[in-house]
């Protein structure tokens, strides 16, 4: 796969992902409960997924590659499902997609900690340094994003800790794909991560909720996000390298503003707009240096 082909991707990913928060802000100004809604939407795409995967799971599962997938699924599905969904009650959809923008730095870390067989470039630490750069900006103004509302301190932190388990799992995805049939590690995935869900549901007393027509057909758009975007993000990060395929949220602020400013009247000061400037130029920095790695090979 070339570099532009995995920017094609990656810019329909982020697209999408952009979207998820906005769905998952929606309902919880709905009133549904912010546990039921992670437990309920993890549930569904592990049952739409075990469809799909079941077969090849049982015909190619071993021990190993149960804990290796259960390890992404708790880095990948469990840890930022919750955690992201309790930060959007504290900060808005836009501002939490913007904390995902830094997980490619939280990456190139623990790659350099973890996965000594990539390659980390000059240009690439750059491309992240001058994301990161913008995030620090928008951070010092101190909008959480909300109207005279919301917490940025403990919003963060729960960014964060959900943007961790990504930054982590992308290397874990990268090593893991390598040999480990497709099929069988995503549902182990979905299946480790849902079980935890329920686990941590009951034991803080969640409770089964009624929801309406239209608070359903957002949950089913956040399911089909997961199933689509989470089929192609591992697609294309068994093709290229695991920085490169992070830039995926790069792209997720972008949309993530836009649709939160459209759609739900969040705040959108005009420090964004530079934190938007810089992440587009490290954007291409990024994907020029892996053009040119590529072309080189």
């Amino acid at each position: 796969m070339s570099a532009f082909a995995g920017l094609r991707n990656i810019i329909l990913i982020g697209t999408l992902f952009g979207f998820h928060g906005l769905l998952n802000r929606s309902l919880l100004i709905d009133g549904v409960n912010e546990m039921y809604i992670v437990t309920l939407r993890v549930s569904i795409v592990t049952i739409i997924i075990s469809l799909y995967c079941l077969k090849e799971f049982f015909s190619s599962i071993t021990l190993d590659f149960f804990l290796k997938g259960s390890l992404s699924g708790i880095l990948a599905i469990f840890i930022p499902g919750w955690a992201f969904i309790y930060a959007l009650k504290y900060i808005s959809s836009g501002l939490q997609s913007i904390f995902i923008s830094t997980i490619p730095l939280f990456t190139v870390f623990w790659v350099f900690l973890f996965y000594k067989d990539e390659k980390i470039t000059r240009l690439k630490i750059s491309s992240v340094i001058l994301g990161f750069f913008g995030l620090v900006i928008l951070f010092l103004s101190g909008s959480t994003g909300l109207l005279n509302e919301g917490n940025l301190i403990t919003g963060g932190l729960f960014a964060l800790l959900g943007v961790q388990g990504l930054a982590l799992s992308n290397i874990t995805n990268k090593k893991h794909l390598q040999y480990i049939p497709s099929k069988a590690y995503l549902l182990t995935q979905w299946f480790v991560g849902s079980v935890l869900s329920l686990i941590l549901f009951f034991s803080l007393d969640g409770k089964f909720e009624s929801i309406t027509i239209f608070e359903t057909s957002k949950l089913l758009g956040l399911v089909f996000i997961d199933i689509f975007n989470y089929s192609l993000f591992l697609y294309t990060i068994k093709r290229l390298s695991a920085t490169f395929t992070t830039l995926v949220d790069y792209v997720v602020p972008i949309v993530g503003i836009l649709v939160g400013y459209i759609f739900l009247n969040e705040i959108v000061d005009s420090v964004f707009f530079i934190t938007l400037i810089l992440i587009f130029i490290s954007l291409y920095l990024a994907v020029k240096d892996e053009a040119r790695n590529l072309s080189k090979s």
